[in-house]
């Protein structure tokens, strides 16, 4: 078993580490593209300057994401989104996942303020109530499109969607392995062609193997026991002399 568990620890950890280097190798081919699609100075809805409004049309449902930039410190929202009939739509704050977004300067960076998920098709109105602060409006599903089929995007995905748990999994199954290492494992005696062996469960599947399954094999937990049996020279040296003395006494 120790054995079984060595192998498949080495193939998890050996398939684990592959697969990290093809996802740092893809990162370093997607991220450009990544950088280049997500800024959005690049690639925005709505652009405004503070106090300002701006029209604009959406085809289809979609994310709409409104950013504005960041000094370190999370900007107010400050802005209000209405459809065509004039209704507001509140949007929500954003999560832990909604991070800020580098620019393609690498220097600049974009705080999301507003999330506005599932908005549909029509025409809607953007205001930037800020007294001092650009605002950015960028819709998330086509950005997402554009970036879709992307093979190295793909196999940034498997490399890491994999190779982490199957580290996981090796790194667990070398943790059993070394702690089998310390127990004592069970001694097994084989008595084999007349020869006395002393030897583990792994060498006796093996033997097992090589010889058909005809094995004569003792147990002893972590303490080997004799090799033979001595009760067995004890009758016989009995019975001996018991037929040395009867013929003594035959013989007068």
């Amino acid at each position: 078993m120790t054995g079984k568990r060595r192998r498949w620890a080495r193939w998890a950890t050996g398939s684990s580490f592959l697969l990290l280097v093809v996802a740092v190798v893809s990162l370093f081919q997607v991220y450009p593209t990544l950088i280049n699609t997500f800024d959005p100075e690049s690639n925005y809805v709505v652009k405004m300057g503070p106090g300002g409004e701006g029209v604009f049309t959406v085809d289809e449902a979609t994310v709409l994401t409104a950013l504005r930039v960041s000094d370190g410190e999370a900007p107010e929202a400050d802005l209000r989104l209405s459809d065509q009939s004039g209704s507001e739509i509140g949007g929500r704050a954003p999560g832990i996942l909604d991070s800020d977004r580098p620019g393609s300067d690498s220097k600049t960076f974009y705080a999301p303020v507003r999330i506005f998920a599932g908005v549909g098709p029509g025409t809607y109105t953007l205001h930037n109530d800020a007294e001092t602060l650009q605002l950015w409006l960028v819709d998330d599903g086509d950005l997402a499109a554009q970036i879709d089929g992307n093979p190295w995007l793909y196999m940034f995905y498997i490399g890491c969607c994999v190779g982490l748990p199957l580290g996981l999994v090796g790194l667990v199954l070398a943790v059993m392995v070394w702690s089998d290492k310390r127990k004592a494992p069970d001694q097994y005696v084989v008595i084999q062609d007349g020869s006395v062996i002393l030897t583990d469960v792994d060498s006796i599947q093996t033997m097992q193997a090589r010889d058909g399954g005809i094995l004569e094999t003792g147990v002893f937990d972590g303490v080997p026991g004799p090799f033979v049996d001595v009760g067995a020279p004890a009758q016989e040296a009995e019975a001996e002399g018991n037929e040395h003395g009867w013929k003594k006494w035959d013989e007068g």
